[in-house]
């Protein structure tokens, strides 16, 4: 077979080329450079004469995503001892075989030049980065940790990869294609006819979401994104935050084609709201399973949804990933403050302002886990905590908008029962036009805020003297 053709730089320009406006060019120190092109500049945009350079081996080019979207993703398996890349690899593979149901045929993988090995897979349509960074941290879970190296996630707009069938400018070697079954090279035709016979595979295999757009549209999107700003690529973990309470309250996913992206923030809400693993898991599935089949693309089971809950959930707890909001300032009004004093000890009084804060941050509509509502108060009763629930039932102080009910499918899959996590709502009027109100933080006590809305006299109608004299005198009198 002649080389380069045709085909092949057609083939590279289908499969990896996303943004010609910047790209990677390895020189033969082995370093790289970032070259970006602009209407001012004397950059050349990538072209089909670089792909040839490429092929030949005379510099070696690499590629970045879009700023949003990407067609392929790559697993950058990335260590010194390359022994010990080729088990990584190989067990990376069967990962994405095995647990993935990806077929093989599907998986690509060739050498970096060095010790590495890329491993890829192309897609049909565009997904966005975010998802397949969240493919890519789910894939690294199954993978389990590495007595070395690591799995980098590319491309992305600030960080490219070489593309293959090029020279190593440093080592000198060619980054054939490889047998994914054996790791052996895949030597010139061979290599030639391999990446001509890849076909994408389609986008649904590890996301629902479907923008419905053309590659040219997410080309011209990519083009005014990348002529603006960037940083809009940038997750807000406010939003974060409000999405994941809104999605609590309505009790099910809010918009097609976000199965994973909820999982994954649930999961991450959960760890900071301090739930245990599989209360976690409880409420994710709670919300898939009442949320309509068509929202889902076809194919997608309450058995997968299980699957990848778990998996996101484990992995967010094992790195401690959560949620940190502003802390923006809250906005308490003082009937709100006397009702919370008028429920019962101090303990229950704790529990009804945490309930009203909570409320305040995520909706009026939400989540307590007994396990939670413990580390609110700071007690390690599970006792004090139901009698202050029971309490504040009793007082009126909140209501149960899902109490008991019996997780079935849940119940099913582990062969236990198992009950879906109680849901309140607040039940207290609300407040009065132009009523008093304080802005409050975190980090303020109910103490504080109680005595920055009522007076002295006002809190004692509320509290016995014995809670006054051990909870309340040393802020009074200090």
């Amino acid at each position: 077979m002649e080389n380069p053709t045709k085909q092949l730089v057609s083939k590279f320009n289908e499969l990896y080329i996303q943004t010609r406006s910047k790209y990677l060019v390895q020189f033969q120190n082995g370093k790289y450079i970032t070259l970006s092109y602009a209407p001012d500049n004397k950059v050349t945009k990538f072209n089909d004469s670089m792909i040839n350079t490429h092929l030949k081996g005379d510099l070696t080019y690499g590629v970045f995503a879009g700023g949003h979207f990407s067609k392929f993703i790559t697993f950058d398996v990335d260590c010194a001892n390359e022994g010990l890349s080729r088990w990584i690899a190989l067990k990376l593979v069967l990962v994405l075989e095995t647990e993935y149901e990806i077929s093989r045929k599907d998986i690509h993988v060739s050498y970096s030049g060095g010790k590495g090995y890329h491993v890829d897979l192309f897609f049909t349509e565009q997904i966005k980065v975010e998802e397949l960074k969240a493919f890519h941290r789910s894939v690294l879970v199954s993978v389990g940790s590495l007595p070395e190296g690591q799995i980098e996630f590319r491309p992305s707009w600030s960080q490219g990869v070489k593309i293959p069938l090029g020279v190593h400018q440093k080592t000198d070697n060619r980054c054939w294609f490889v047998d994914n079954e054996t790791l052996e090279p895949l030597v010139e035709d061979a290599s030639y006819d391999y990446l001509l016979s890849v076909e994408p595979m389609p986008a649904e295999t590890i996301t629902d979401t479907d923008f419905g757009l053309t590659d040219e549209q997410i080309t011209e999107f990519e083009t005014i994104v990348a002529s603006t700003d960037i940083t809009v690529n940038a997750v807000d973990l406010s939003k974060a935050l409000q999405n994941a309470g809104r999605i609590i309250e309505t009790g099910r996913l809010t918009a097609s084609g976000t199965r994973h992206k909820t999982t994954f923030t649930l999961a991450c809400f959960g760890n900071t709201q301090g739930w245990e693993e599989d209360e976690t898991v409880g409420v994710i599935m709670d919300i898939m399973l009442a949320t309509p089949r068509e929202y889902f693309s076809e194919g997608s089971t309450p058995e997968y949804w299980l699957k990848e809950a778990e998996r996101l959930v484990k992995y967010v707890f094992d790195n401690d990933i959560t949620l940190k909001s502003s802390d923006k300032a809250l906005t308490i009004y003082k009937s709100e403050i006397l009702a919370v004093l008028s429920c019962g000890t101090f303990r229950q009084k704790q529990l009804a302002y945490a309930m009203l804060v909570t409320s305040k941050r995520y909706g009026n509509i939400f989540y307590l886990t007994v396990n939670t509502a413990m580390k609110m108060i700071g007690t390690t009763s599970r006792e004090t905590v139901q009698n202050a629930i029971k309490k504040l039932v009793e007082s009126g102080f909140i209501t149960y908008h899902r109490k008991g009910e019996l997780d079935k499918a849940r119940s099913f899959e582990i062969g236990q029962v198992r009950y879906k996590p109680n849901k309140y709502k607040l039940a207290f009027e609300k407040p009065a036009e132009g009523e008093k109100a304080v802005q409050v933080t975190s980090n303020q006590s109910i103490i504080e805020v109680a005595l920055m809305l009522c007076d002295v006299k006002e809190v004692r109608k509320y509290v016995k003297q014995y809670e006054f004299d051990n909870r309340w005198k040393a802020y009074v009198t200090g």
